[in-house]
């Protein structure tokens, strides 16, 4: 995969705020927890950019040092939620019969639900907290991978060149895993990369609810939380928060979107 100059620009950017992210939490610890009331809802200012919340705390600080819990745990349940369902849609859609017929019956039935209901029924049966959020997450996002690697692994299947691997001796795993991975792979990435929009803001929603991230640890849903009480008065506690949430699903919408244009286009190439 040869990424071009714009989804390296929006790479970049993302990859800088999680850098920045990184060096204010080792070198400003004191400033993302501890109180001080002497300033607190404090407007937007050259000393607090985003102001302060109502326990003194920098919401610029604590929106920045956010993004690092935000983004990569949201990186860690797409790849965790869309590993699984892609090897169990590969699976079905390769072997096909009773096992398809079981696996897509699993499939349907977790997709009978809402996901946001199904993940908060499990991280609140789990007890909350991040952990047992992005495990509830994984689970009910897993579907949606596996219908889409099981209908792209079906029109793979059919091809030539999988024939061809079957009489050369090769095993069912070979053949997936050399084969028709390869060729399934681009928009198996474009479906990871949407997704990772959707579990950001899922994250965002079960911090919200207080069954994601426990507060007084900084995390953008968890933020906003705080600030919801304070809206007229304090709006900028919640606002911020918000506005780095829109910006990194921006962000990685257009990486989505130039990516699959350039699918797109080397596939007319090629036709």
């Amino acid at each position: 995969m040869k990424l071009n100059r714009k989804q390296w620009i929006l790479i970049i950017m993302i990859v800088c705020l999680l850098l920045c992210s990184v060096l204010m939490e080792l070198m400003l610890p004191k400033i993302i927890s501890e109180s001080n009331l002497a300033v607190r809802l404090q407007a937007p200012s050259m000393q607090h950019f985003f102001g302060t919340d109502a326990f003194g705390r920098d919401v610029f600080v604590r929106t920045i040092v956010a993004a690092k819990l935000s983004i990569l745990s949201t990186i860690v349940i797409v790849v965790i939620a869309g590993g699984f369902g892609i090897f169990v849609g590969m699976i079905s859609g390769y072997m096909g019969g009773l096992l398809d017929e079981v696996l897509m019956a699993i499939c349907d039935l977790f997709l009978a639900f809402p996901q946001m209901l199904i993940a908060i029924a499990i991280a609140g049966i789990l007890g909350g907290g991040l952990h047992n959020a992005m495990i509830a997450l994984a689970i009910s996002d897993w579907m949606l991978f596996a219908r889409l690697a099981r209908s792209a692994t079906l029109k793979e299947k059919s091809e030539l060149y999988v024939t061809a691997a079957k009489f050369a001796g090769l095993s069912d795993i070979e053949i997936l895993l050399r084969h028709i991975l390869p060729n399934i792979r681009n928009v198996m990435i474009v479906t990871l990369t949407l997704n990772f929009a959707n579990m950001l803001l899922s994250l965002a929603g079960l911090s919200f609810l207080g069954i994601g991230v426990k507060v007084p640890t900084p995390e953008w849903g968890s933020m906003i939380s705080e600030g919801r009480q304070y809206l007229t008065s304090a709006p900028w506690i919640s606002l911020f928060p918000c506005l780095f949430i829109f910006i990194t699903v921006f962000l990685i919408n257009q990486f989505a979107k130039t990516f699959n244009s350039q699918e797109g286009e080397r596939n007319e190439t090629m036709d």
